[in-house]
């Protein structure tokens, strides 16, 4: 039992501002697990499909369900990551982090849930490139310390993490390398999905992902969460500096059992292709 995670992308979206385009290219259709008894938080990364000069980018993500009984414009949600203009002469990009925001929805006769994208602000511009999960309790809710600690976006106090690595160019589905999980553990309790530039950045290349975890533990799957993102870099002339991020841990829940070590190995997929092989890594929070 625990919490589950879908995750839907689109690599171009939010041409025009207060025109809502779908988030399709993967699951238009989110079709949530069978059993489904809430809807609990979207999840998401979002960066500038390119930048233009002089141009700022807001967006927003939208929310609708017939069967959550969610009409367009009952759920719109303000996304985090925004971004103003730049100079065209030097250029740089920036790390992205993903974002959580907790929901409170009972599901009722259908399991259907669908995302999509507008820009906010003054002008159109730039696309978005971006990856969004709802998140879901099946059957019977979690313990009540993580609805408190979602409500906040946070996740419940760690006892324990497991974490381990991988690269990849983004476009296929990769397997990063396997974290095992102590029998002594019995919860995994927030998920830390990291992407960073790994050879050295080239112009009007955004890079988001998400990671598909699977796992020993019986019952586990969907489990798909967003990953950090890293922006495009203006298509002037490249200076001397990194692409740096600050990635906070998303609340997932699952309950593992103590009967003996498990193992949790993630797939990370992107959705657009790099020059190089972007690294990754993940820590799955754990308490006894």
């Amino acid at each position: 039992m625990g919490v589950y995670s879908i995750v839907a992308n689109d690599a171009s979206v939010g041409t025009t501002i207060g025109s809502f385009d779908a988030i399709d290219t993967r699951n238009g259709d989110i079709r949530l697990r069978d059993g489904t008894s809430m809807v609990v938080g979207l999840s998401y990364c979002a960066v500038r499909a390119a930048q233009t000069t002089g141009t700022a980018m807001m967006g927003k993500i939208r929310m609708t369900s017939s069967d959550l009984g969610l009409a367009s414009g009952d759920a719109d949600f303000v996304i985090a990551q925004h971004s103003g203009a730049g100079v065209a002469t030097q250029s740089g990009g920036w790390g992205v982090p993903a974002r959580y925001v907790a929901l409170d929805f009972p599901a009722k006769a259908g399991n259907i849930v669908n995302l999509a994208f507008s820009q906010m602000g003054i002008e159109p511009a730039d696309n978005w490139s971006i990856e969004a999960g709802i998140s879901h309790v099946a059957e019977a809710p979690p313990p009540s310390p993580w609805f408190v600690a979602a409500q906040g976006g946070g996740v419940l106090a760690k006892q324990g993490e497991a974490s381990s690595n991988g690269g990849s160019t983004t476009t296929a589905r990769t397997s990063l390398l396997v974290a095992n999980i102590s029998s002594k553990y019995t919860q995994l309790i927030s998920g830390t999905f990291l992407q960073a530039a790994d050879p050295l950045q080239t112009t009007a290349e955004p890079s988001v992902a998400f990671v598909e975890l699977t796992s020993t533990i019986g019952d586990f799957d969907p489990q798909e969460w967003p990953t950090s993102g890293v922006s495009p870099a203006l298509a002037g002339t490249l200076v001397g500096l990194g692409v740096f991020a600050d990635q906070a841990p998303l609340p997932l829940y699952f309950k593992k059992g103590a009967t003996s070590t498990q193992a949790v190995t993630p797939f990370v997929t992107g959705l657009a292709t790099v020059t190089g092989a972007n690294a990754y890594g993940y820590g799955i929070g754990l308490r006894y």
